[in-house]
């Protein structure tokens, strides 16, 4: 990979404008939540808050990694040793604040949903599950690429040729490739299970398009994970990402083009910040009611919220029936006009 293709000078203000946003979007929806709409910050404003605290720490560690080490471009024994041992320890942190990063965000999300459609038991009980997993998702790739080599951490950049973490260390391309797609896979989940509650609402296919339109914003990041993937799992098949890499004989010492025109750090860094837009946009929807022109945007997502209060009967007993198959007690007629 050419050094010039990820030059410090292109990949930092990537890296900063899009962390910059995306910090921005969380500090505003604290302010939203506290100072415009006036009620008190809950799981969701918290998941995205620390969530905004993992993806700053990896992007900063980028930034370090492209003035000081390699920019994310592949690790050669042409590089300086200086340089590369940075990369080598840079690539290997990254990963790990990028799990929890990922995690908080898709958390910050399910517990967003929660608020708007707890009041469905078969949601909540579907929400819980997709929370746990989440928690899960994040302990089990966090520490596992924290103890890839036991807490030998040293195995990792001791050698530029990386032989003994070869020897030594757990093997790497499958570890990556179950990461990128249990990415991907969590990504559709969390998004997806509340556009199918929104296709249960009495209300007009246009309006249900347009709501869905809100929940849509979720998958900010997913193109990004979807790449990512891509070049994954190319990688494995060439086993790329195992320590002391080398070519199989007759083969290039590149041995895809994927490798020359993608750079996995970057695809992960534009993950996590646009994921942190994603996190924070449909919180943001009551705000976006007085800016034209998204003032729609926030008319459709104040309607969803406040369903509960304004919709007709007829939606409250379709509710109560499905409380009721699930064992709840159905109210009264007189209760539920109250």
């Amino acid at each position: 990979m050419p050094s010039s293709t990820y030059s410090p000078e292109k990949v930092i203000p990537v890296y900063a404008t899009l962390t910059g946003i995306g910090i921005a979007l969380t500090i505003t929806r604290i302010w939203a939540r506290t100072r415009y709409i006036r009620v008190s910050l809950a799981a969701d404003d918290a998941a995205a808050a620390a969530a905004a605290v993992f993806v700053t720490g990896a992007v900063g560690l980028q930034i370090t990694n492209a003035i000081l080490g390699t920019a994310g471009d592949d690790i050669k024994l042409a590089e300086t040793q200086r340089r590369a041992r940075i990369a080598l320890q840079a690539n290997w942190v990254n990963p790990l604040l990028e799990a929890f990063a990922f995690g908080l965000i898709k958390l910050s999300l399910s517990f967003f949903y929660r608020r708007i459609f707890g009041v469905w038991p078969t949601f909540r009980r579907i929400n819980n599950a997709v929370i746990v997993l989440l928690v899960g998702y994040s302990l089990a790739f966090g520490f596992g690429q924290l103890f890839l080599c036991g807490t030998n951490f040293y195995l990792i950049w001791a050698d530029l040729d990386q032989h003994r973490a070869r020897e030594r260390c757990a093997e790497r391309g499958h570890f990556q490739f179950f990461f990128a797609l249990f990415s991907v896979l969590t990504d559709i989940l969390v998004v997806g299970l509340p556009l199918l509650f929104v296709a249960k609402l009495q209300m007009s296919t246009r309006r249900k398009w347009a709501s869905a339109a809100v929940f849509f914003l979720g998958f900010a990041s997913t193109g990004a994970s979807i790449a990512r993937l891509i070049y994954v799992s190319v990688a494995l098949k060439y086993d790329w990402f195992s320590f002391n890499f080398k070519p199989a004989p007759g083969e290039p010492a590149i041995p895809s083009p994927i490798f020359e025109t993608l750079n996995p750090t970057l695809l992960a860094t534009i993950e996590m910040a646009l994921g942190l837009w994603g996190a924070n946009l449909p919180a943001l929807s009551p705000l976006m009611r007085n800016m034209h022109p998204l003032r729609r945007v926030g008319e459709i997502y104040g309607k969803i919220t406040s369903l509960w209060s304004s919709t007709s009967v007829t939606d409250r007993r379709l509710l109560s029936k499905e409380e009721s198959k699930d064992g709840y007690r159905k109210p009264s007629s007189a209760s539920i006009e109250r």
